[in-house]
């Protein structure tokens, strides 16, 4: 496909700094509305006792180095203590962060300042996607890419919290990057063992990349020994074998280079490494199985039926984005069928695809415990953004070729024609990602695509509801309108999945004093006048046990999007008349 050309750099500098920017703001002003998911309140404490750690580190604090000071920061005997089964890089960014912009200059709050560096990294994705895709496929191609990334209503949500889910897929991005740019020049060999130690550094899927570079690699070197005449097959798989040892093998010493990466930042690494090594995946590849609601079925225990991550990603992703990518990876299947390709022997389109397949295929095994949602193959949905803006631009190829067959757009340059067809068509895909996006905001857990049939189709077909109590947020203004006046006994609050994230609540000002957390279960909600439950499919028994000791099967309020419940409230009977006869005193005779 003949294409606009990328044109000059400045202009694609420029292009991809203002898409950065854009980004990082638009993740920092969302993230604002959105409730603390359980696992932050983890990932903010942990990070704070890693920085710290560091800072201790270079002002020369006593016993710093020791095993004793480094385990009473980031390990322990227990597989949890100090959050040891989680590799510390995101965590330690978020430390840093709180304490620069929450704790020295006051600038934002503990949780804002915690989820900058998920947002920062999340602008990195944008530039990194629009500047690999621009640059084999065309200045709108790139953007397109670009601008579908930013507008995932999962993604985007992800990118607002302080937790892994987005900075793994900027890092598995920036490893496939540094490795692609590798094979051109041997200097992006170092980014190659950075970026893919640091990924190694921020979640454990990291562990897949190599899955997807060296088959990539295998068919880098296949074509490149390819023999312009016809050998014996003995001959071709020697010279085969002789262009791996000369077709850039550094890229493997990159890979290699990684794990030294990795336990360079994780200081807990730095003694009984390989035990602790072990103990780190041996968590993962054990790891409690997580309750996941897929078409109506509450999963416990693997396997997961073999088509759950095509459904949901189906389901997830904006349909529009999901159609242009299907056009664009037609287009690129086709073009190399026919040998055609955007640069040469490096195949850019196949990493991208391998990529996606590694990053989705590893939920296919029948052994992969039960971990959650999609947030767990988002490392693939980059190649469908990328497959998106190659699918717009040739659309628009497509079009412009017909209309020129009748003369439809007069004596205009065909570039020009075939630039204009773009915008268009990119604007209105881009505009119904963002539709989606705007309409997920801020509950995108709770969310599904206009394919689902939104929310209230997700739920008619028994998706997830939505998981980690992030959507108890909403229902703290009304929560708040029964706390005690001064000297009034306490409101406990039976806050379910909420618990862990009840005290940032109170420290961010969004519940008044005098509304503790009222404990676990069927205690906590026995002491409790006010009760909490999250919908998902797992958590019924919870209505059912405030039924029973409330004496009512009526909510006082429900948080609803979509017309689907979410949130339910309920009040105990003296509370709501003490509530009712406050108001009635306070209304005018």
């Amino acid at each position: 496909m003949k294409h606009w050309p990328p044109g000059p750099v400045a202009r694609r500098r420029l292009t991809a700094a203002a898409l950065g920017l854009s980004a990082f703001i638009a993740v920092v002003v969302a993230q604002e509305d959105v409730g603390v998911a359980r696992d932050e309140v983890v990932y903010i404490s942990s990070g704070a006792k890693y920085a710290h750690w560091w800072i201790d580190l270079v002002s020369f604090q006593s016993g710093t180095l020791s095993e004793k000071g480094i385990t009473a920061s980031f390990g322990g005997p227990r597989a949890t203590d100090n959050n040891r089964e989680h590799p510390p890089l995101m965590k330690t960014l978020f430390g840093f962060s709180r304490i620069l912009f929450a704790d020295k200059l006051g600038w934002a709050s503990e949780v804002t300042a915690s989820r900058l560096p998920n947002a920062a990294m999340f602008a990195l994705l944008i530039v990194m996607v629009f500047w690999f895709a621009s640059a084999f496929w065309g200045y709108g191609a790139g953007l397109i890419a670009a601008v579908l990334t930013l507008l995932l209503p999962r993604g985007f949500f992800h990118a607002g919290l302080a937790t892994f889910d987005s900075p793994i897929v900027t890092l598995w991005f920036a490893t496939l990057y540094s490795y692609h740019r590798a094979l051109a020049s041997r200097r992006w060999c170092i980014a190659l063992a950075v970026s893919f130690g640091l990924s190694l550094a921020t979640k454990h899927n990291a562990v897949m990349l190599p899955a997807v570079v060296v088959p990539h690699y295998l068919w880098v070197v296949w074509r490149r020994t390819r023999p312009t005449a016809r050998i014996p097959l003995g001959e071709r798989l020697a010279g085969f074998a002789v262009g791996i040892g000369k077709v850039r093998p550094l890229v493997f010493a990159g890979l290699a280079a990684g794990p030294i990466v990795l336990i360079a930042v994780w200081p807990w690494l730095w003694f009984d490494t390989f035990q602790h090594i072990g103990d780190w995946i041996s968590f993962h590849t054990h790891h409690v199985n997580y309750h996941f609601e897929y078409l109506g079925t509450d999963y416990d225990h693997p396997p997961f039926p073999w088509h759950v991550v095509f459904v949901t990603t189906l389901f997830t992703v904006p349909t529009a984005t999901l159609v242009a990518a299907a056009i664009g990876a037609a287009h690129l299947a086709t073009r190399a069928r026919h040998g055609a390709s955007a640069d040469g022997d490096r195949a850019p389109a196949l990493l991208l695809f391998l990529s996606a397949a590694v990053a989705m295929g590893v939920f296919l095994l029948p052994s992969t415990p039960i971990f959650g949602a999609e947030k767990h193959w988002a490392p693939a949905i980059p190649s469908f953004c990328v497959a998106g803006g190659v699918g717009v631009w040739a659309a628009a190829t497509r079009l412009i070729r017909t209309m020129a067959s009748f003369r439809w757009f007069g004596p205009i340059p065909a570039r020009f024609a075939r630039a204009g067809a773009a915008a268009a068509l990119g604007a209105l895909v881009a505009t119904a990602a963002l539709t989606e996006t705007a309409a997920a905001h801020p509950y995108a857990l709770s969310h599904y695509s206009a394919l689902a049939g939104g929310p209230a189709g997700g739920a008619d077909l028994g998706m997830n509801r939505q998981f980690w109590g992030v959507s108890a947020r909403g229902v703290l203004p009304f929560v708040s309108r029964f706390a005690p006046d001064p000297g009034e006994p306490p409101v406990p609050v039976y806050s379910h999945d909420a618990s862990p994230a009840w005290g940032l609540y109170r420290k961010l000002g969004l519940l008044p004093d005098g509304m503790p957390d009222a404990g676990p279960e069927t205690s906590g909600i026995a002491k409790s006048k006010i009760a909490l439950v999250i919908h998902e499919k797992h958590f019924a028994r919870h209505d059912y046990l405030i039924w029973k000791s409330y004496g009512t099967v009526q909510p006082a309020y429900v948080l609803t999007v979509g017309g689907v419940p979410i949130v339910s409230v309920y009040v105990r009977s003296d509370l709501l008349q003490k509530r009712h006869n406050r108001v009635l005193q306070a209304q005018p005779e």
